[in-house]
């Protein structure tokens, strides 16, 4: 999956159980997608609930944070780094709370 191009988080309940990234802005009803993770998914209308207990997919976050671009240089002096985490803080965020 291209990180330049949108890409939009969908919850698939079955069989996986869990928040995918699909290319393109958002779901255009097609009936399957691959994800970022590399699956092919079949997809429907999700619910309120799938959205609240589907937890993301590790492997498509991960994903998409090797291809995030470089972070923006910071303003001279700033102590506190613009509040902006690199990608090496965020992947152990990840790691630390959803493992696989």
């Amino acid at each position: 999956m291209d990180f330049e191009n949108p890409h939009f988080w969908m919850p698939v309940p079955a069989p996986e159980g869990r928040r995918h990234a699909f290319r393109g802005r958002r779901w255009d009803g097609s009936p399957a997608l691959e994800s970022a993770c590399g699956s092919t998914l079949p997809l429907a209308t999700p619910s309120e609930m799938d959205w609240i207990q589907c937890p993301t997919c590790w492997y498509c976050w991960n994903v998409l944070l090797e291809q995030a671009p470089e972070p923006e240089d910071t303003c001279a002096g700033c102590p506190h780094d613009s509040g902006r985490r690199g990608p090496e803080s965020i992947r152990a965020e990840i790691e630390r709370s959803d493992t696989p």
